[in-house]
């Protein structure tokens, strides 16, 4: 599915531009022979951004069941497991999308001076990602329908997120190269040729999940997904020779 960029502006690349300028004359090394002049240069500071529409999400979910023994508090566990994935490939979700993230057993604790066991808790949880966001509501409802008791919340990302930020740093260079014209005009000499360009923008963070809390399962209610809008921005540092 290919990611939609919104377009913020008149820019190209669908990128909204912030750009910050200095202007600095200096002298550094130019390309060429060594008995070259030394040059000056502008060095112009701008950012780029693009606002995307994630195209996946991840839905975290997981089953808890408590019961008198371990082998009924796994076999419950299993079944509703079981269960819930079944029907989530039912909708299409492959198997490399339904991940398990914990799986624990514990033992449960009377009330009293001297605690004793009283039975057994299992815990399974899974991530499922979803690649189709018109399933996500329906990969939470069934999830829930079929047993699920836990609903951890679901988060969402772009499947391209290296594409979005070079579109925001090719946006970004455009940006800087608009700044070093104001500010070569401003200053009455000529805009030169890049001398060079630093990327400074900070990798990619996957997006932190939105916790849904304890869900309550309604048989005929759907549950709404909206997964928004997330932008992504590069910033760089370009140096122009200026005559």
């Amino acid at each position: 599915m290919s990611q939609p960029i919104r377009t913020l502006g008149a820019l190209a690349l669908g990128a909204s531009i912030v750009a910050i300028a200095a202007l600095s004359v200096r002298t550094g090394p130019v390309a060429g022979a060594a008995d070259d002049p030394p040059a000056k240069t502008i060095t112009v500071s701008a950012t780029g951004k693009v606002t995307v529409v994630p195209d996946v999400a991840r839905v975290y979910l997981g089953v808890t069941v408590g019961k008198p023994t371990v082998k009924a508090a796994r076999e419950a566990g299993a079944k509703a497991m079981t269960d819930i994935v079944a029907a989530l490939k039912g909708l299409g979700i492959a198997d490399a999308d339904i991940q398990t993230t914990g799986l624990n057993l514990s033992p449960q604790y009377g009330s009293g001076s001297r605690p004793n066991v009283v039975g057994y808790q299992i815990s399974e949880q899974i991530e499922v990602t979803v690649r189709d966001l018109d399933k996500a509501g329906d990969v939470v409802d069934t999830a829930m329908g079929r047993g699920a008791t836990d609903m951890n919340g679901i988060s969402f990302e772009v499947s391209d997120p290296v594409k979005a930020q070079n579109d925001a740093r090719a946006a970004a260079v455009d940006a800087a190269r608009t700044s070093a014209q104001v500010l070569a005009k401003a200053g009455n000499v000529s805009l030169g040729a890049v001398v060079s360009i630093t990327d400074g923008s900070a990798p990619i963070q996957p997006r932190p999940y939105a916790n849904l809390g304890p869900m309550r399962f309604e048989a005929d209610t759907a549950t709404p997904i909206q997964p928004g809008t997330q932008d992504l921005g590069a910033t760089v540092t370009v140096v122009f020779a200026i005559g």
